[in-house]
């Protein structure tokens, strides 16, 4: 039985099915939240030849478990307001303006027109391809400087001349996160915490790539010609793609550094706003003397601060077995799992059985973002005076 046809947050526990799993009392969200125990629309499946993926975790993660479309193509407003709901549970106001910004930073309307004007305002891409108001896909969400923008946590930042950035995941940077992470993480090597910068794998020194490797499956309008491009110079309309090599393996082997991290012996192990702090202020002393505009600072917390507020868990750091109640501190912390980050920015992949327990509002995210902020400069002034 699949329970999310009979579930609504309005209905009374009588209305449900027999057999239908309790649902918690101050359950806040929009779908049934056992309905994904019951079917397999969700699951994850690495994307194929011919799919589309951006540099975007969030939302590539919503394709590779069809909260979107699978080959992420013919993205409208609906669709992706829709999938971000569904899958996040980010509140009205935050995905209205996650959807629009998005349409709007790539410069593309987040409305089809209608009588025939979608033909005199459609919008030309960079290979000279038309696209219709309304409609994007993966690709070009990922035009550089939109939403887009430089100093990713996991990749390189986009050559001078070209349009987008390479998709493929670094993965010493993704174990280069667990080494911001305080109090430190057990098990991080001492010489990647004691390595100099220069040293470091930057943007301008890249390094091995989760093969997740780009190339060209050409499907453009049947009034245009082939477009042949480099897909990480060159730009795609709704249908023609860059597309991952489904002959490449999307996922990296239990040998890789930053998998050690997410065995269950990590599970409690939590990455707070604080330490995302740092890993924003290590990301932008890599790519100096380049710094981000203040938009795209607040776009690079953001993104962040979204994910960090949909899996908050609290736990202690330090307990020595006393009571608290006798006046011994106990430290907690507050932060997601270290696991879920890693294999989400590695393999955009959301974690084995999770569901959302609360609706994640534009405030709760404002005020996120201020923390990371703060954490940054903080670290940005420790390294000055160090």
């Amino acid at each position: 039985m699949t329970y999310g046809t009979f579930y609504t947050p309005t209905l009374k526990k009588s209305d449900l099915p027999s057999d239908h799993p309790t649902v918690p009392s101050d359950y806040a969200g929009r779908g049934c939240p056992v309905a994904s125990r019951t079917d397999k629309e969700h699951e994850f499946r690495a994307p194929g030849a011919g799919d589309v993926r951006s540099v975007c975790p969030a939302l590539n993660a919503m394709a590779n478990h069809g909260y979107i479309p699978r080959d992420g193509r013919n993205l409208t407003f609906a669709t992706i307001f829709s999938g971000l709901q569904a899958c996040y549970n980010i509140s009205t106001p935050l995905t209205i303006l996650l959807t629009v910004g998005g349409f709007l930073l790539i410069k593309r309307l987040p409305f089809a027109l209608p009588f025939g004007l979608e033909t005199i305002f459609s919008s030309t891409n960079p290979d000279g391809s038309k696209i219709k108001p309304g409609v994007i896909d993966l690709h070009l969400i990922g035009r550089h400087n939109g939403t887009e923008h430089d100093a990713s946590l996991v990749h390189e930042d986009c050559p001078p001349d070209s349009y987008y950035p390479s998709i493929e995941i670094i993965p010493e940077w993704v174990e280069n996160l667990v080494g911001d992470v305080r109090p430190e993480v057990e098990g991080y090597p001492v010489s990647r915490k004691e390595k100099p910068l220069s040293s470091i794998s930057t943007s301008s020194t890249p390094s091995s790539t989760i093969s997740k490797k780009t190339t060209s499956y050409l499907a453009p309008p049947d009034d245009l010609e082939d477009d042949t491009r480099s897909p990480s110079r060159g730009p795609s309309d709704a249908s023609s793609v860059t597309a991952v090599d489904i002959e490449s393996d999307t996922s990296l082997s239990s040998s890789s550094g930053w998998k050690k991290f997410t065995g269950p012996e990590y599970q409690y192990t939590l990455v707070s706003a604080d330490d995302v702090g740092r890993m924003r202020a290590r990301r932008q002393r890599e790519i100096l003397p380049k710094k981000l505009d203040g938009m795209h600072e607040e776009i690079a917390r953001g993104e962040m601060g979204i994910i960090l507020e949909v899996w908050e868990r609290e736990t202690f750091v330090e307990n020595d077995g006393t009571d608290p109640v006798s006046g011994e501190i106990v430290k907690r912390k507050k932060g997601i799992p270290l696991p879920w980050l890693l294999t989400w920015l590695a393999e955009e992949r959301l974690p084995s059985g999770w569901k959302p327990s609360h609706v994640v509002g534009l405030l709760d995210v404002v005020k996120r973002n201020k923390a990371i902020k703060l954490a940054a400069q903080a670290e940005e002034a420790k390294q000055s005076a160090s």
